[in-house]
């Protein structure tokens, strides 16, 4: 773990990693001495019926209210939000529509469960909950969504013994249905073949990026900060390897992941039974959806689907005995951790936010305020060092960006600046050392290879001057 640190170019990055899958453990260790079913059917159905509810009013009542303003606004992320409304997928409170989905999926397994089990008013309530689920599942128009949920929803009837063979053509013509209907709904992204295309795109990246280092990977946490020189210039971009397994073969380097995969295939082989026990069917097929959920995103890097996975893998193997102190402490340490790490990063996004509104006065004072929590944040330190850019204070910016490269120094965006403010005291060969590793570090942003360009050709025009 020291020499996969040591590759860590953002070594923050490697501890926020690190911590999160230590608070997973940790929930995963504590979960198993308990008995959650019961519990789980009012947290589940509340859950549920807010999500599904808000899915709606997004489609029916947010979505239109946005698109009905005719100009989304000087900010960046307005017009982000704008474009992503524009397509009509439904992703409630998460960042992505597929997420969403393997979330509904999960939910309406859930559901599924409890409406098995009820009886009277209550089938209503379940029943009526799975339309709403079905509904949204259908809003997100996700093509892997609908094959997570059509994968965990027979492994469950199955298991459970609810279901009978005869049954299997009927309801694989509906989950049929549902698929086409998606399709239907993005035709031209299924006839352009965009989601396979970009995981196949994405997949070949995580690869190079393996190949480039196989042994130490590039440290945990390290992959979005790693990954952009290796695309391409006809692929798309995307900061994630768009599978789990891929993305953390990448940041752990090869003997590690293979190491953890022989321990994980010992210890499945040993539990596999009680994942085809009946007893079982409910959290077995949870884990089956969220497997599936890996193997096309990456899955259990979101915290939705990460703590999902922890709660849903520790009652299909539960253990006898109390809780004890110290599974309770081995959860606390790293919960503090990412939640001091969730203030700062909130108050830098909120920084983010007002600077792109052109208001560098709010956004400077969030980043400080960020800062004071997470000193080693360094988008709130590239933030700042933005700020005193385009006031003219190349000092001020300096001292930013050190603090950045110190934190991570192939940001490539921070070499950027700096080739900026070199030029303008006229250390034109620094300025083209940084412009270069700009251009280097993101190969897709043309403004970076255009300053690059800019820069060997002003260059060479003062070497070409009568007296050099």
């Amino acid at each position: 773990m020291l020499l996969n640190f040591s590759a860590s170019q953002a070594k923050g990055l490697f501890w926020l990693r690190l911590a999160y899958f230590a608070f997973l453990s940790g929930v995963f260790s504590l979960c198993r001495r308990c008995r959650l079913e019961k519990i789980l059917a009012p947290i589940s159905g509340g859950i549920a019926l807010i999500f599904f509810i808000y899915g709606i009013l997004q489609k029916y009542l947010i979505f239109p209210a946005i698109l009905r303003q005719l100009e989304p606004g000087p900010s960046f992320y307005a017009h982000a939000l704008h474009a992503r409304v524009a397509f009509g997928r439904i992703f409630a409170v998460f960042p992505l529509p597929t997420l969403y989905a393997m979330v509904c999926g999960l939910l309406l397994i859930f559901v599924v469960h409890y409406l098995y089990r009820s009886r009277g008013r209550a089938q209503f309530f379940w029943g009526g909950l799975f339309l709403l689920g079905a509904f949204n599942l259908v809003l997100t128009q996700s093509f892997g969504g609908i094959l997570f949920f059509t994968v965990g929803i027979l492994f469950y009837l199955f298991a459970s013994r609810r279901f009978r063979a005869r049954h299997l053509a009927p309801l694989l013509m509906v989950l049929t249905l549902v698929f086409f209907l998606v399709t239907a709904l993005r035709f031209s992204d299924a006839r352009e073949m965009t989601p396979a295309r970009l995981r196949f795109a994405n997949w070949a990246q995580a690869g190079r990026l393996i190949i480039q280092a196989p042994l130490l990977g590039v440290g945990l946490g390290n992959y979005e900060s790693a990954v952009s020189p290796h695309i391409r210039a006809n692929e798309p971009t995307s900061i994630y390897a768009h599978n789990f397994f891929l993305q953390f073969a990448a940041e752990a380097g090869l003997p590690l992941f293979l190491l953890l995969a022989i321990m994980t295939l010992h210890w499945l082989k040993s539990n596999l039974p009680r994942f085809a026990d009946r007893e079982n069917a409910l959290f077995a097929s949870a884990c089956v959806l969220i497997l599936c959920f890996n193997m096309f995103d990456i899955g259990n890097f979101f915290f939705a689907a990460g703590i999902s996975f922890s709660l849903v893998l520790s009652q299909v193997v539960r253990l006898p005995g109390p809780v004890r102190p110290r599974h309770v402490s081995s959860l606390l340490l790293p919960a503090i951790v990412l939640l001091v790490h969730a203030a700062a990063a909130s108050r830098q996004q909120a920084g983010d936010l007002w600077l792109s509104r052109g208001k560098p006065q709010r956004a400077e004072s969030s980043y400080r305020s960020a800062l004071k929590i997470e000193p080693f944040s360094y988008r709130a330190w590239l933030g700042l060092a933005h700020i005193a850019w385009e006031r003219g204070d190349g000092p001020a910016a300096e001292k930013c960006l050190d603090r950045v490269f110190g934190a991570f120094p192939g940001q490539a965006y921070a070499h950027y600046l700096v080739s900026h403010i070199a030029v303008r005291r006229g250390a034109y060969l620094t300025a083209l050392a940084h412009a270069c590793r700009a251009a280097e570090a993101n190969r897709k942003n043309n403004e970076y290879q255009r300053w690059h360009d800019f820069i060997k050709g002003a260059i060479a025009q003062r070497t070409a001057l009568p007296g050099n």
